[in-house]
């Protein structure tokens, strides 16, 4: 027989049916009621920067305001350095060493790239995220490490996306999921109940927790990328006047010379070998048919 469990206290989040066992209703209030969250409006105005995500748990620091304290912003920054060829490579390795010295704390390394690093033109990629202050120092003396070293910056961009709102809605929800995930799990703890009943309670329990998980670690990724700054560091060689790989095709054609005549000779061969049986039969049927042709022309001449 169907039953319902109604969940009262927490808002639109808990007012969902728990269907198993027999008809039997409970309202958590009865259990060492708790304030329920604050309504919408209010959770909006809560700002996202006083929540802070400890496993599943919301934990708000003494005397958190609800008032809102600024937008909340993620950086994203692109550099595309010029270098000379000879110290690309190690101009990136240095990068890569500043940000690792730095330590994962402030800042780590997402991918480092090196291509063609023998070669005339090398390139290299590096991607790291790090701490907003540790950033703008490190961008602040690019351009003069780049002239330095006989390169330039050949483009600088900055974008910025406004998180503010996707984190205080993901913060608001988290917090209404652990209310509701510590009242089931009171329920469970204090009522005694039919063993139906209980499953369902301990079936919804398990779903609240698996959603606020992953609401905590939605959360969790947006605060990162508010309190920390990514940027993308493209290196390119330099261009030469006149690079070594200009008369490349001229060498490689000297190089091939010897190979494309050895095997012109020996295409030649090859065309002889096989055409000579057919020459031996071809020559003397197309020879007698010329001397027989010139007989006929001879004897309608006499005969003319």
């Amino acid at each position: 027989m169907a039953a319902s469990l109604v969940l009262t206290g927490c808002g639109e989040e808990a007012n969902r049916p728990v269907s198993g066992g027999a008809s039997t209703e409970y309202a958590i209030r009865e259990a060492a009621p708790e304030p329920a969250p604050p309504p919408p409006a209010a959770r909006m105005r809560a700002s996202a920067d006083e929540i802070t995500v400890s496993g599943s748990r919301v934990q708000r620091p003494d005397g958190a305001t609800e008032a809102a304290q600024g937008p909340l912003l993620a950086y994203t920054y692109q550099t595309s350095l010029e270098l000379p060829a000879d110290i690309l490579g190690g101009a990136h390795a240095a990068h890569v060493e500043a940000c690792q010295n730095a330590g994962p704390a402030t800042c780590q390394v997402i991918r480092a790239q090196v291509n063609n690093a023998d070669g005339p033109r090398p390139s290299a990629y590096l991607q790291l995220r790090a701490a907003p202050d540790w950033i703008v120092e490190f961008r602040a003396g690019l351009e003069t490490e780049a002239e330095e070293l006989g390169g330039q910056v050949l483009s600088d961009q900055t974008s910025v996306e406004d998180l503010t709102t996707r984190i205080v809605d993901t913060a608001a929800r988290v917090q209404a999921q652990t209310t509701l995930r510590d009242r089931l799990q009171q329920l469970l703890e204090t009522r005694d109940g039919d063993l139906s009943d209980l499953l369902a309670v301990e079936r919804e329990l398990a779903n609240v927790q698996a959603d606020l998980d992953a609401q905590a670690s939605v959360l969790a990724a947006l605060r990162q990328r508010v309190d920390t700054s990514l940027l993308t560091l493209n290196y390119q060689a330099e261009r030469q006047v006149v690079e070594p790989e200009t008369f490349n095709p001229i060498g490689r054609a000297f190089k091939e010379m010897g190979d494309v005549f050895a095997e012109s000779v020996a295409s030649l061969i090859l065309f002889l070998a096989g055409a000579l049986p057919w020459l031996v039969i071809a020559v003397p049927v197309i020879s007698g048919v010329i001397i027989g042709f010139r007989r006929l022309l001879r004897r309608k001449k006499a005969a003319g």
